[in-house]
């Protein structure tokens, strides 16, 4: 875990996103008021699989196949969306046996606040499954006065995010 630094959500919600991935609900986060969304599929089979899909996650290909380019500066992300800029913070990357986790927390800079996690799991019978899990709210007034379509977008995203994923 890397300093808060200038996150634009409260200092108890940093990580909510395993949280919330590991089935923890909303109310008892104090994520009542925040916008939830999460996609997953099933990416493959065995650990070839695993491992590439991991990969993609780490180096950001997930996201550039998502049509979102990422720069890297140590912990600072920026990420680019068309003509837009966000900025985040890298919380937690990892690798274990059975996991690859990537989570960053929004920036001032970021058009939404809150945080997102990108996780590739494998399961004991081999399966491979990609996810992104995120809450969030509105931080641009225009992304405020779209909202619907605002999170349709978000959406859409986090599917083409899981869709990088895939080997």
């Amino acid at each position: 875990m890397t300093d808060r630094g200038h996150l634009t959500y409260p200092a108890h919600l940093q990580l909510a996103t395993l949280k919330l991935a590991a089935g923890r609900t909303p109310e008892e986060l104090g994520l009542n008021r925040w916008t939830i969304i999460e996609h997953q599929e099933v990416l493959g089979h065995g650990e070839e699989c695993f491992r590439e899909a991991g990969r993609r996650v780490l180096t950001w290909q997930a996201h550039r196949r998502a049509r979102v380019r990422a720069e890297r500066f140590g912990p600072l992300v920026r990420l680019h969306i068309g003509p837009l800029m966000s900025s985040c913070l890298v919380l937690l990357e990892e690798q274990t046996a059975t996991r690859t986790a990537l989570v960053y927390g929004t920036l001032p800079s970021h058009v939404e606040l809150g945080e997102e996690a990108f996780l590739v799991d494998l399961a004991p019978d081999g399966t491979v499954t990609g996810r992104v899990v995120a809450f969030s709210r509105h931080s641009w007034w225009l992304a405020k006065l779209g909202g619907p379509v605002a999170r349709a977008v978000q959406r859409r995203a986090n599917r083409a995010y899981v869709a990088g994923m895939r080997p």
